[in-house]
């Protein structure tokens, strides 16, 4: 099933502006970048996948609740977080990751805004605890994206990430992950993929100036999820993407370390260019 455009074929006049300099941040990175970040798209159902199970975001609305606790408990039982407000931060940190970082990826590839009543979900009491699908009655036409309604398909993208945004606020929000934690979380899944080629070669500045455009465009909570380092360089400003707040996963057994764009860390890697891909730790994504 097609989703769009391919990233070769989207226009680069200003309305189509983000998705196409994404285009040309994979063009300017190792293709691992490029395919990392391409197996992040949303499809239609795996082969594996009952038609029966698939629920609408209805269904994913009223049902969430039951899967958040299970993410929870797991993360305290099976992964040593200490408190509920932890392993609550950690379980929105993978769910974002699931359901945010995909839709996010599928509008950067093809230029069309996922919709919420396209979408369907199932959901599990333990991992991969939710898979998010495109509806598989849907036909090639209802994806054709008109290169006119760029601002449009950006208007499009924030109703359906708001949407998500709410459940999981209801249910890993409120007392359990203090807002500044909340958006910086929701803020990192959705311009990971930004990471994932830096990581794989694409030039730092470019990468930060359209993670830059593409957050400012979110509205104000997502934007302000992530605070910004700034260095001069031959006269230059160059910019730096961090947490604002810490997810505290450093404090898990098996992750004594801080992430990458951690708030905490007092250094700044995302500065250096690299020529391949990063060794060390690295994320399922890419990141």
């Amino acid at each position: 099933m097609s989703t769009g455009l391919s990233p070769s074929d989207i226009p680069t006049f200003e309305t189509a502006g983000i998705p196409a300099r994404f285009a040309g941040l994979i063009e300017a990175a190792l293709p691992e970048g490029g395919e990392l970040v391409a197996a992040r798209a949303i499809t239609a159902p795996a082969p594996h996948v009952v038609a029966a199970e698939l629920r609408e975001f209805s269904g994913f609305d009223s049902n969430f609740g039951l899967v958040a606790k299970r993410m929870i408990d797991y993360i305290k039982e099976d992964r040593g977080a200490p408190t509920t407000k932890i392993a609550a931060s950690l379980a929105l940190k993978t769910i974002c990751q699931i359901l945010l970082n995909r839709i996010s990826v599928s509008y950067l590839l093809s230029g069309r805004a996922p919709r919420i009543d396209e979408l369907r979900f199932v959901l599990h009491g333990k991992g991969p605890w939710v898979e998010i699908f495109f509806d598989p009655r849907l036909s090639e036409e209802d994806f054709e994206l008109n290169p006119d309604q760029g601002p449009a398909e950006l208007f499009a993208l924030s109703i359906c990430f708001e949407e998500i945004i709410q459940v999981f606020h209801r249910e890993l929000g409120r007392r359990k992950v203090a807002p500044s934690v909340f958006y910086s979380t929701v803020a990192v899944s959705i311009t990971s993929p930004f990471l994932v080629l830096r990581r794989h070669g694409a030039k730092p500045s470019d990468v930060a100036s359209l993670m830059r455009a593409y957050l400012a465009s979110l509205g104000k909570k997502i934007n302000g999820g992530i605070v910004w380092r700034q260095r001069q360089q031959e006269g230059l400003t160059e910019y730096a993407p961090r947490r604002k707040a810490c997810c505290l996963k450093y404090v898990l057994p098996s992750k004594p370390h801080l992430c990458s764009t951690c708030s905490r860390s007092t250094e700044t890697t995302f500065f250096d260019e690299v020529d391949g891909p990063v060794g060390g730790h690295s994320l399922p994504d890419g990141r």
